[in-house]
């Protein structure tokens, strides 16, 4: 049996630029001897809408607390006893005194992504050494680490390694509040950057095959077309793939997935 690893989390705060004083926690396994592979970075659904960063807590623990065995190696014999650190935040909304929601949707969400890179941004201050920077959305959060994504490819100083997006929002509906950052998942300028996307097969805001279709689009703008997965779990809608009994298969998923890609 493969020994269990314990997770420990340290919270902290970082400034940005937009919201000023944010809370964070970073979430590392417990014993600095541990190879770090890089740093995850989670961006919470929208508080707008009731989402916080208890979202994603649970779903940081698991993808901490995986362990490989020393004697493990991958297809190319790579040592892969390995971890992630992965860093949870408070994204901040617009109050209402700012026009809420709808300045929020009229703005591109501008706001929240600014949040985002200034995160990203602190992140690799501090662990950029460490390796990799993989960004992780759920729900309304993954349009916004997409744009984040697409603006530090922008800023060229930073380089995101991975996308993962769980339940991102694509449907008819969605799309009025968050069509405008499609493109930065589906332009060409980001197709050399894999992306995982997870979906419950009863999403209430997407359909199988609307995800299936703007992957399809995303492969065309790339030769390697295994830079773009989607995995759907049976049965499950959107929200319930959010909750905490669904965390220990996501972490399964998107760390099976990393192996892989990273």
């Amino acid at each position: 049996m493969k020994p269990k690893i314990s997770s420990h989390s340290i919270p902290t705060t970082t400034t940005t630029s937009a919201a000023g004083v944010i809370d964070a926690h970073v979430f590392e396994p417990a014993g600095r001897s541990s190879l770090i592979r890089g740093t995850i970075v989670t961006v919470h659904p929208w508080s707008a809408l009731g989402g916080g960063e208890h979202n994603t807590i649970g779903l940081a623990r698991h993808l901490v607390n995986r362990h490989i065995n020393n004697s493990e190696r991958d297809v190319d014999g790579r040592d892969i006893n390995s971890f992630w650190r992965v860093v949870t935040f408070t994204l901040k909304s617009n109050s209402f005194w700012q026009g809420g929601a709808i300045w929020g949707i009229c703005s591109n969400h501008a706001y929240e992504v600014q949040q985002t890179v200034d995160v990203v941004q602190w992140v690799h201050q501090q662990y950029g050494v460490d390796g990799s920077i993989v960004l992780l959305g759920s729900s309304a959060g993954a349009p916004m680490a997409g744009t984040a994504m697409a603006h530090l490819q922008q800023l060229g100083n930073i380089t995101v390694s991975a996308y993962i997006a769980v339940g991102y929002t694509f449907g008819n509906f969605a799309s009025i509040g968050f069509g405008r950052h499609f493109s930065s998942v589906m332009s060409s300028s980001s197709s050399s950057i894999p992306k995982l996307f997870i979906m419950g097969e009863r999403d209430e805001f997407t359909s199988v095959d609307q995800l299936k279709d703007m992957a399809n689009k995303m492969r065309a703008q790339n030769s390697n077309e295994s830079n773009v997965v989607v995995e759907i779990v049976p049965k499950v809608g959107h929200f319930e793939l959010e909750s905490p009994r669904y965390d220990p298969l996501v972490a399964m998923i998107v760390l099976d997935w990393l192996d892989k890609q990273l």
